[in-house]
């Protein structure tokens, strides 16, 4: 089991192994066949990968944030001018080539998404020399987040031997992966793990659908990690098997709505604001549904976070 959780935590790091250049690219209507063009269509871009997302909501709230991971060294420039906006400080390891560029296609009534593989030019003999958490050692512990996929580079039981490193030096671990690492992870009982409905399936087996089926799947989890958020889309997500029920709101974009659900949550749990479960349930379900009403992953404002938490229902199971 991992290390009791408690509010006394108030500095951040975010290691983002995947980070992205994430683009929002919005269509006139739906496509019609093979073959169209369409021209003069909107364009949004941000800078974006899961912890990415994580630090800079964390940022927003007046956390003290790091973000550390892979970035390539011909477009860092986007990455190095957004981590300064937010005052947070660049941990990251510059590699060659190319930080990736993902796309979301949306159209009135439907949408598509483009995620293109992180670093394909670096190879497992490159990657073994890098160390991304070097920096950290003999640091004061305190919240690490470790957050989105790996490049193929990347060993599957990468994740799992950064938890226990880091749980090995006093930090408290939030891990939000999936498929093998996260499976391999559990063995190094992370502090809280946060999947979503489908992602249970390689971890628990089976893809939670009924009310029960999320409180076994929470339970089965919780064998492995002391605290389990489970996403649930657009209709909530689940708290240690407590559901909060989301707002209805008009969607854009999903780009970072889990990543800001995870960060509000942390903010309330670990950011001196002692709180209730259900009462940090319903912040975070409020904060990734916001989260969905922007494009491109660009974080909402707060005053939509506070206005829909009014909206979000919390129901205790447990």
């Amino acid at each position: 089991m991992g290390t009791p959780m408690n509010d006394t935590h108030t500095r951040f790091f975010c290691l983002c192994m995947s980070p992205a250049i994430d683009a929002t690219v919005t269509l006139p209507h739906a496509p019609k066949g093979e073959g169209e063009i369409f021209k003069n269509v909107a364009e949004e871009e941000n800078v974006g990968g899961k912890a990415v997302n994580v630090a800079r909501w964390l940022a927003i709230r007046g956390a003290r944030v790091a973000c550390g991971g892979l970035l390539g060294e011909d477009n860092d420039r986007p990455f190095v001018k957004e981590l300064a906006k937010y005052a947070i400080e660049d941990r990251f390891v510059r590699v060659p080539g190319a930080t990736r560029r993902n796309e979301m296609i949306v159209w009135p009534g439907g949408s598509m998404k483009l995620n293109r593989a992180a670093f394909p030019g670096l190879d497992q003999t490159g990657f073994e020399k890098l160390d991304v958490l070097e920096k950290l050692d003999g640091e004061a512990p305190g919240v690490a987040i470790l957050s989105g996929s790996l490049p193929s580079a990347a060993p599957k039981d990468f994740y799992a031997r950064a938890v226990a490193r880091l749980k090995s030096q006093g930090w408290t671990v939030v891990l939000d992966a999936s498929g093998e690492p996260m499976r391999l992870a559990l063995e190094s009982a992370p502090d809280l793990i946060k999947p979503n409905a489908e992602e249970c399936e390689a971890l628990v087996g089976f893809i939670p659908k009924t009310s029960e089926e999320f409180v076994r799947a929470t339970a089965l989890l919780r064998e492995k990690s002391a605290h389990v958020i489970i996403s649930d889309g657009g209709a909530g997500a689940w708290f240690d098997g407590a559901f909060v029920a989301a707002p209805r709101v008009d969607v854009v974009d999903t780009t970072a709505a889990g990543d800001t659900l995870l960060a509000e949550w942390c903010w309330w749990c670990f950011g001196e604001r002692g709180m209730g479960n259900g009462e940090r349930g319903k912040w975070a379900v409020a904060a990734g549904s916001a989260a969905c009403t922007m494009p491109g992953g660009a974080p909402p404002s707060s005053g939509v976070v506070e206005a829909l938490n009014k909206f979000a229902t919390f129901t205790n199971e447990l």
